[in-house]
């Protein structure tokens, strides 16, 4: 197994054409590349964490005024576990991630 796994990834190494597109995808060594990375994945973990009960008290508020009581109770319900105050430590993982394939180098 470990022989197939090293066989793959001298196969992805030496694939120039897997290659540039890798180096297409990724964001480029500005402050907006910086920024992207940022906005995408740490910006809304800050909010879910610092404003989830306002965020959970406005929906029911509007959810069960424009919407019949069975889809209102299920939006309800999901932005309960959408918005619940806990952090997402794969979003984040993934920020800092991408945050260091961007940097290195």
């Amino acid at each position: 197994m470990k022989n197939k796994l090293k066989n793959i990834q001298k196969r992805f190494k030496n694939n120039s054409e897997l290659q540039e597109k890798l180096q297409d995808l990724k964001p480029k060594k500005t402050i907006w590349g910086f920024l992207g990375v940022v906005l995408l994945f740490f910006v809304p973990e800050a909010i879910n964490f610092f404003y989830h009960e306002p965020i959970n008290a406005w929906i029911v508020e509007n959810v069960e005024l424009y919407y019949p009581p069975a889809l209102a109770e299920k939006a309800i319900w999901l932005s309960g576990k959408a918005f619940n105050g806990e952090l997402s430590f794969v979003n984040i993982g993934l920020g800092f991630a991408i945050l260091y394939w961007v940097y290195r180098k």
